[in-house]
């Protein structure tokens, strides 16, 4: 049998989170500029995709998803954040997008 592990790699995924119904984002890995270098595109949900706005771009699919979390925990009511032992959680650290190719930051 052929290796398809080129072509059967994940290139788009749906992020959810346990306080919305729906999405909260979408993340696609995405190869940019003259270099093909690696990005991954965070957008908003919706279920239109012409809806959906940027979040940002990031070097990896975990730095990506964290601050997608980040941002969206951060837009929750204080309670959301709270613990079992009565103290709020901090929500994930937001970190700097990576620039667009050609850009230096």
């Amino acid at each position: 049998m052929p290796d398809l592990s080129n072509v059967t790699t994940p290139v788009e995924w749906v992020v959810t989170h346990s306080a919305s119904k729906e999405p909260i984002a979408v993340v696609r890995r995405l190869r940019l500029g003259a270099s093909r270098e690696l990005y991954f595109r965070a957008v908003t949900w919706h279920s239109d995709p012409a809806q959906r706005d940027l979040v940002g771009y990031w070097g990896s699919a975990e730095e990506a998803v964290q601050n997608v979390y980040g941002l969206y925990e951060r837009s929750l009511p204080p309670q959301f954040l709270m613990t079992g032992g009565g103290t709020a959680r901090q929500p994930p650290p937001l970190t700097r997008p990576k620039a667009p190719p050609g850009h230096s930051g």
